[in-house]
């Protein structure tokens, strides 16, 4: 009996010692393993998957509208002719949608070049290529933003060299002129309809933060686009871009 408590004793000791102390890992060297057939696709998941799959390359290649041009995505310049597409549509989907309580509509749209991820090529449009030109969730808001911080926004303008922005304004940074869109003279605060991400201070947008008022239009910023080009396309109509000058830096 003795003799048996005396080793259970010592069998416990050992094994709380062992449990208590921390893993030692061993370094080995690289190896390769063969992947067999065990490894191989999974028909039963791929059936289960295949009717999804179809069903979204079905809507991913609808044909939205018709581009009479390409719109290429372009760096260092203040307006191209695919942010100018982009703004102005988003202005036109927002102005249908969009109900202020105040009588004070939007005054103008403001995006960022970042946020337009590739050219729309001449031809056809499709969804899939919306998707590729817009791949975020952002929603379209219009934030209502003081004197104060309209100066801030030019200013940023003027700094960044450009952004998107709807026609209406004129911004010559070369010749020190801004003209406005009327309403916005005639008003102490101005509406500017953006992203949320932008809304957020997002792409160095602080004139967006601390703003009077934000309020949704109720549509995300691809769908918009999604939208206007369904609409032009019943109307008979192709996707024709426009540079206009309304912002030059020299």
């Amino acid at each position: 009996m003795r003799f048996f408590v005396k080793y259970s004793f010592l069998f416990f000791t050992i094994l709380f010692l062992t449990e208590c102390k921390p893993p030692v890992y061993y370094k080995t060297n690289d190896t390769s393993i063969e992947l067999g057939s065990a490894y191989s696709d999974n028909k039963q998941a791929t059936d289960l998957i295949e009717p999804y799959k179809e069903k979204l390359d079905a809507e991913m290649n609808e044909v939205l509208v018709i581009s009479a041009e390409e719109f290429p995505k372009e760096k260092g310049k203040p307006e191209t002719k695919l942010s100018n597409l982009v703004a102005d549509l988003s202005l036109e989907v927002a102005n249908q949608l969009y109900q202020p309580s105040d009588n004070h509509n939007i005054d103008f749209c403001l995006l960022n070049f970042g946020g337009l991820r590739t050219s729309l090529p001449k031809g056809e449009i499709t969804k899939g290529k919306i998707f590729e030109l817009m791949p975020f969730e952002n929603e379209l808001v219009v934030v209502t933003i003081s004197k104060e911080n309209q100066t801030k926004l030019i200013e940023y303008l003027k700094k960044a060299g450009g952004q998107p922005i709807s026609g209406g304004l004129l911004l010559d940074f070369g010749n020190e002129v801004v003209e406005i869109v009327e309403d916005w003279k005639n008003h102490e605060t101005i509406k500017v309809l953006t992203s949320d991400y932008l809304a957020n201070g997002g792409d160095k947008m602080n004139f967006f933060l601390n703003p009077i008022k934000i309020e949704p239009v109720g549509i995300k910023l691809r769908d918009a686009i999604i939208q206007y080009c369904i609409s032009e396309n019943k109307k008979g109509n192709q996707l024709v871009g426009k540079l206009d000058g309304r912002i030059t830096l020299e």
